[in-house]
């Protein structure tokens, strides 16, 4: 079997999830993988086929409370850098000892991260990479919560993955946008789907469901609830959707829209709150501006009546196959991959980008004829059951790292 260590520093939020499940499907599919991750892991309750070491010492990567701001959010990044990099240097250690056959890393944070890639890649393991996003994403600083496109990190980003054995995007469309962006050679990447969110049905927690959440929102029995959900960045076009609200109401006065999840830096609640506001729609839009803990997340797809991802910019989206698993309809921008995800009339709308009326006019659509979003959200569960399963998505990421573990040794031989 092949040993493959799986690399997420991040122990809780989106990223932990899909290593989580992919590791438990590259058990299943017959190799040894190991989940390497940090302090605050949040699936630690969960039965594990595979072994884990909680390796990484890092600040939590979903803090509740008041963001820092000047002098001092400026004095944390410089200290949290120096983290970043000393934590990466034991991670270079723990592989020498441990000597897998395979390293696999997902997201570059950092313009930096090229110089610990050094030491990782004068070592025998094959080095692999799971690119979510084809475009660096800051997740801090003036740019947070946006895609950094400046010719210095573009720069940095093609040496970095120049590194790398082999690189996994999702879909056909980033695959081609990453080509396009690094000029790797097309043997050196693949395209996969990203794996569905099955993971949220086993963590449910019975006690929280979706007269729970309308409770707490103060919504009515019967409102039907259309729900933006997962990390709040300016990518994610919170103010596309509550500019579309009002054009929504007209048809349907008594629907709301939900926007949760855990805000960026970048992200302006105040302003949200404050465009819901001036276009009188500020009653019918509901902000939950917090980390949504795992096992209410189930609670949250059933109260959404529609999902929607009315993206600015988007390479791909882990909320897109949550709604799916839970059989909800989207409505999604057609930006990255998201196309390529949903069949468009089948599993799911597709609207054009920066389109508050197409929104409005899609999600009111299937407001009015709950029959074809039950249709679409059957569909789309079947898709997620079937097509984005992560047996499926394993096998396929096996023959990668197959691959580049022949390469690594052909060349060392």
């Amino acid at each position: 079997p092949l040993r493959i260590a799986v690399v997420e520093p991040a122990a809780r939020g989106g990223m932990i999830h899909y290593a989580f499940q992919l590791c438990r499907g590259l058990a299943a599919a017959g190799a040894e993988p190991v989940l390497v991750t940090g302090r605050h892991y949040e699936l630690a309750a969960l039965p594990h086929p595979f072994r884990r070491v909680e390796l990484f010492r890092l600040w939590d990567p979903k803090p509740s409370g008041e963001a820092t701001a000047g002098v001092r959010r400026r004095l944390r990044r410089v200290g949290r850098a120096a983290i970043w990099y000393r934590e990466w240097l034991r991670l270079v250690a723990w592989v020498a000892r441990e000597r897998p056959d395979a390293v696999q890393l997902g997201d570059l944070r950092f313009a930096g991260d090229l110089l610990p890639l050094l030491p990782l890649r004068a070592l025998p393991p094959a080095l692999v990479d799971v690119c979510h996003n084809v475009r660096p994403f800051a997740g801090g600083g003036r740019r947070a919560g946006r895609f950094a496109a400046g010719a210095a990190q573009r720069w940095l980003s093609r040496r970095a993955y120049r590194r790398f054995d082999r690189v996994v995007v999702h879909f056909a469309a980033n695959r081609a946008a990453f080509l396009a962006a690094t000029g790797l050679p097309e043997r050196r990447v693949a395209a996969l789907v990203h794996g569905n969110q099955e993971l949220f049905a086993e963590l449910a927690d019975p006690a929280v469901t979706a007269a729970t959440l309308r409770g707490r929102l103060s919504l009515p029995d019967a409102a039907p609830v259309a729900l933006l959900f997962g990390t709040l960045a300016p990518y994610k076009g919170a103010d596309l959707a509550i500019a579309a609200w009002p054009a929504v109401l007209r048809d349907h006065p008594d629907a709301h829209l939900a926007i949760a999840g855990h805000p960026l830096p970048g992200f302006d609640l105040a302003a949200h709150r404050a465009l819901a506001e001036r276009l009188g729609a500020g009653e019918r839009v509901r902000f939950v501006p917090e980390y949504l803990p795992a096992p209410e997340v189930a609670a949250w797809m059933e109260l959404a009546a529609v999902v929607v991802l009315p993206y600015r910019e988007i390479f791909q989206s882990g909320v897109l196959p949550l709604a799916q698993t839970f059989g909800r309809p989207v409505v999604a921008a057609a930006v990255g991959a998201l196309p390529e995800a949903i069949e468009d009339g089948r599993t799911g709308l597709v609207v054009p980008p920066h389109d508050p009326a197409a929104l409005a006019a899609a999600v009111s659509a299937l407001l009015a004829d709950p029959g074809r979003a039950r249709r679409l959200g059957e569909a789309a569960a079947a898709a997620a059951r079937e097509r984005f399963a992560w047996e499926r998505v394993a096998r396929d990421l096996l023959a990668v790292h197959r691959a580049a573990i022949a390469e690594r040794r052909g060349r060392a031989r």
